[in-house]
């Protein structure tokens, strides 16, 4: 029996094949087993040079370090403000008594307007106004994330305050407007169609918001979505003022109607305008 010692190789724990390489010096003997025969040689690929089509651009290097990944995730104060939006939505429809059924029939219906009105308590400006606030507040909400993304919720409050100041004015120059030509009666219907138009257009627009933002890749479909729900929500109030105004008999009714155009579609062929441009 062999003696083992602690500064010699055990050649019996080695295969059998490997007992003449074991030494350095007899690395290159020759094991006797053609090792081509069992692992067959793969001819690796020469290396294919090809021109760059880039090469001879004279455009200036940019970015010469690394760009950081553009952050698309929703804030997640904005998911609160529409939650905000929803409660206030339910409080208005509760706390007036205004059923979807019976709004939906005053959008279309001067009768059932009137009896909504009577019934429900509308007749004042005060409870009116947070329905188109709420709307305006809404259709902020995509604008901002789209152009104003950076500036957070300052940046929010600020261009909903601007744009709801712009709201009232627009309100009170129809007021204006229905004093001049003397019928109050008809431009007080008029905005309180309108109120109630807005309430409808501010309920599709907080439950499409919902999927702005959070239905993957829908942002696009969305968009184009809300915009073509607002247009024909401005097409039938639009239908709603000449059946308002040119079936009275009053004779200013004529003029006071055209006057309403101009104030009601300026500012839509400047929101067009601008929208295209972008």
């Amino acid at each position: 029996m062999t003696q083992q010692t602690n500064d010699t190789l055990d050649l019996n724990m080695l295969p059998f094949w490997q007992w003449q390489s074991a030494s350095p010096e007899n690395e290159l003997t020759d094991t006797g087993i053609p090792f081509d025969s069992i692992h067959p040689v793969h001819e690796q690929p020469d290396t294919v040079f090809h021109e760059s089509i880039i090469a001879p651009h004279t455009l200036p290097v940019v970015h010469n370090g690394m760009q950081s990944r553009p952050d698309n995730n929703t804030s997640a104060w904005v998911f609160i403000i529409m939650l905000i939006f929803s409660a206030l939505l339910c409080l208005i429809f509760r706390l007036r008594n205004i059923r979807p059924v019976q709004l939906l029939k005053s959008a279309i219906n001067l009768h059932a307007l009137d009896r909504m009105v009577r019934e429900c308590n509308l007749n004042r400006t005060l409870t009116l106004l947070p329905m188109g606030l709420l709307l305006v507040a809404g259709l902020c909400l995509p604008i901002h994330q789209s152009l104003l993304a950076h500036s957070g919720i300052p940046g929010y409050l600020e261009l909903f305050a601007i744009v709801g100041l712009l709201y009232i004015l627009r309100n009170w120059l129809l007021r204006l407007l229905g004093s001049v030509f003397e019928n109050r009666q008809g431009i007080n219907l008029y905005i309180t169609s309108n109120y109630l138009y807005h309430l409808i257009e501010a309920s599709v627009t907080v439950t499409i918001l919902f999927l702005y933002f959070y239905l993957p890749e829908g942002r696009a479909a969305m968009t184009w979505t809300l915009v073509i729900f607002l247009c024909i929500g401005f097409l039938s109030r639009f239908l709603r003022s000449v059946k308002i105004f040119l079936t009275r008999p009053k004779d200013s009714s004529f003029y006071l109607f055209y006057y309403l155009c101009i104030v009601e579609i300026a500012p839509v062929l400047v929101t067009l305008k601008w929208f295209f441009d972008q």
